[in-house]
Order: structure tokens, then sequence, then C-alpha cells
């Protein structure tokens, strides 16, 4: 059976100056936790990344000739823009992490060496803001109002086939973190009615425990669907936090061309989402 956490949708916010417009959620705000996930809107990037694109000068160095590719200066501008939104100090530290749809899993004090390759960070109270990029894949921030403890996770479904999300919930719980107190919002993603995938995807998740997440021929078209937002709950669920503290009713980010960037839906010509949480001072 699928998981059924309690729902709560996540809330719009527009900001001054429009720097961002970001989605929060309201748990996470409840319990005191600086975090959010970005749109596409407020930024300064121009088409077809425009706005808000949240694209690492990394990767955006990595682009081959010939291919669309962001203005460095923009994604500066956007960057600051989307941790000043979010109440961030202008000398705050933001940890990242080169995602490889893997399984590791990394904590901020260790990613200020250097940028790691990891597909989930962790910081402790007190620590530095992590963030994760996304465009289409689903991103999680989870907290430990007991600790201060936050982990951000990049799932696909090579990343949930994995086990990054239990990896991400052991690396709390190393960490002090109580589990079946902590709270997990899951942000923008792609939904299961635009998410087809083939038989050995299919295959991949019902070995992975997660055959109830997969959507048979015939409900949103000819071939299987997956859905990962399902997949991610129950996965955290599984790992003992408690359902009604899982936030998973995100918009699909496929669906919405105004307000997300998606990957599947634009190709080479997508910009990228993030998902940032600060761990309790």
């Amino acid at each position: 059976m699928r998981v059924m956490p309690k729902q709560f949708p996540l809330v719009e916010t527009d900001c001054a100056q429009r720097d961002a417009v970001v989605l929060r959620s309201p748990m996470l705000d409840a319990a005191g936790f600086v975090h959010a996930f970005s749109t596409r809107m407020g930024g300064v990037s121009a088409a077809p990344f425009d706005a808000l694109n949240l694209q690492s000068l990394q990767a955006n160095a990595r682009i081959a000739s010939g291919e669309p590719r962001d203005d460095d200066d923009a994604l500066r501008e956007n960057h600051a823009r989307f941790t000043r939104a979010i109440g961030l100090a202008r000398d705050a530290r933001v940890v990242d992490a080169s995602q490889v749809h893997g399984c590791t899993v990394v904590a901020a004090r260790d990613g200020l060496r250097a940028r790691p390759e990891a597909d989930a960070l962790t910081s402790v109270r007190g620590g530095d803001a992590i963030l994760m990029r996304v465009a289409d894949c689903v991103p999680i921030l989870i907290a430990c109002p007991k600790t201060g403890a936050v982990a951000a996770v990049h799932a696909g479904w090579r990343g949930v086939v994995a086990g990054i999300v239990p990896a991400a919930i052991a690396a709390l719980h190393a960490e002090g973190a109580d589990i079946r107190g902590c709270i997990a919002a899951i942000g923008p993603c792609i939904g299961a009615k635009n998410f087809e995938i083939g038989p050995e995807v299919a295959n991949a998740l019902a070995t992975a425990n997660l055959a109830d997440c997969v959507i048979a021929p015939g409900v949103h078209g000819p071939k299987h669907h997956a859905d990962l937002v399902a997949a991610v709950a129950l996965q955290l669920a599984r790992c003992g936090i408690a359902r009604t503290n899982i936030d998973a009713d995100p918009p699909c980010t496929y669906a919405d061309a105004q307000r997300f960037h998606s990957h599947r839906r634009d190709g080479a010509r997508s910009g990228r989402l993030a998902a940032i949480i600060a761990p309790l001072a």
C-alpha cells in the first residue's frame, strides 16, 4: 500500500522586490527552520532559462559549446536573490554538492573543504545552510526540531532505488537526530502523470520494494509511469518519520512551465531549481 502522509500544500511566497518567488513548508516554518524551494520566478536570467535559474557555476562551465548556456553573472545574482529572499545573512555560507544520482551523504562541515560528489548533505545546529538542485528529480528537506539538524536530498529514480533517502536519514540519526520527530518536506518535482518510464525502471523500483509506486500501462498512457513522491514518502515512513510529519503535496514541475524548470519538458534549455535549508542556530 502507498503511504498516505498528511498533506500540507507548499505555500508560495512573493518576496520583497520580487527577489524570488519561493515555496515553503508550513511544518518547517512552524518549527523555525529557514528554508525554501525555488520557482523560476524573480531572477535575471534571459530566455530560455528565464528567470530564476539556480544552476551551479561549475555545471554551467561544463556545458558543451553550441548548447544553451546561462551567463555566470546572472547565476551569481540569482543565487544572491534566492538566499536573500529566505532571510539568510549576506555572509552566510551555503554548501552544495556535485550531484551524481548516487547514494553518498556528506556533512556540510566536510563539504566546505571541497565540493563533494553527493546527493544528500547534512548540517548540525549552528552549521551552514545546505542546498540541492533539481529539474524534475525530487528535492527533500528533512529537519529535526529536537537537535536542530537538517538534511537536503536530491532523489531521481536512480537515487530512490540506490537508497539516498534512507542514507540521509541514517546520517541524521548518527548526528543524534530524533527520527520519529523529524519533519520532511517534498518539493516540486515531476508528477506521476508525466513521468513515463520503461520496463527496466519499473523493474528497478519493484526490486527496491517500491512496486506500489509503479503505475501500470493504461492509467496515464501506454507505458508504465512512476510516482516518485509516493516512493520517497514511503521510504521516509519506513525509516521511522511519522507519516503526519511528511509534507508530500508538491506541484508538478513538468506540468507548470510558468513556475518551474523541467529537464524532461525542455531538455538542454531547462534551468535548475533549488531546495535550501539551514539548521537551527
